[in-house]
């Protein structure tokens, strides 16, 4: 598969076989996420490789997306905060470069992947994990078998409205749909977080997981 073809059928994916990733494939893929560009040339990523049922469900119970179950491995994937560049976050940056070549890793490798960051609390995240407090939990990859090939998912504007030459060209298309609900939502993720385990477990998860994550076809 040439570049373009990597790059043009790449999708998120989150309904996966049972059939389980090699860790020489997963090595493969990881090998491959670290020859991203990082801010100061720190290549200060960690991986988590995550295929525990019991770990998965952990996750699950404390806040992250159910479809973590659905995939047969998880790489929770970390990054050395140790920056001077708290401006723009790039160690944030740097991590999420190496996220994108892990993402076109897996589709060169025909296996489906998927970015996640609906996730429990970073807090929450370093005590399962055992995380020193000067890495951050950047964001979680579910990596696995598709089920089934995935649509293709069309971009929602075209280039020519994306792009300002020498001034930011402000298109009225380019508004967040969901900006007036943005600060309730930011309440009740808080107010989530703050509830105890089992009420977790026991109601909100399920009724969150029904009525408020959105649902993808892919």
């Amino acid at each position: 598969m040439d570049f373009l073809n990597v790059i043009n059928s790449r999708r998120s994916v989150r309904n996966f076989t049972s059939e389980s990733v090699s860790k020489d494939l997963i090595a493969k893929i990881i090998e491959i996420a670290v020859k991203a560009p990082s801010a100061c040339n720190v290549q200060g990523w960690q991986f988590v490789v995550v295929n525990s049922e019991e770990i998965k469900q952990k996750l699950v119970d404390y806040g992250g997306s159910i479809i973590i179950k659905n995939a047969p491995v998880g790489i929770l994937v970390i990054y050395d905060n140790r920056t001077k560049n708290t401006e723009y976050h790039d160690f944030i940056q740097s991590a999420a470069a190496g996220i994108e070549n892990l993402l076109l890793a897996a589709t060169y490798y025909g296996l489906g992947s998927c970015w996640l960051c609906h996730l429990p609390t970073k807090r929450q995240l370093r005590k399962i994990f055992s995380i020193p407090s000067y890495f951050d939990p950047i964001a979680y990859v579910l990596l696995g078998h598709k089920q089934k090939e995935p649509m293709e998912v069309p971009r929602r504007y075209k280039t020519e409205d994306l792009v300002g030459y020498n001034k930011f060209q402000f298109n009225p298309i380019s508004k967040n749909p969901h900006e007036s609900s943005t600060i309730f939502r930011k309440l009740l993720v808080k107010i989530y977080y703050l509830a105890p385990l089992f009420i977790k477990k026991k109601f909100l998860n399920k009724f969150l997981d029904r009525h408020f994550v959105k649902k993808f076809d892919n």
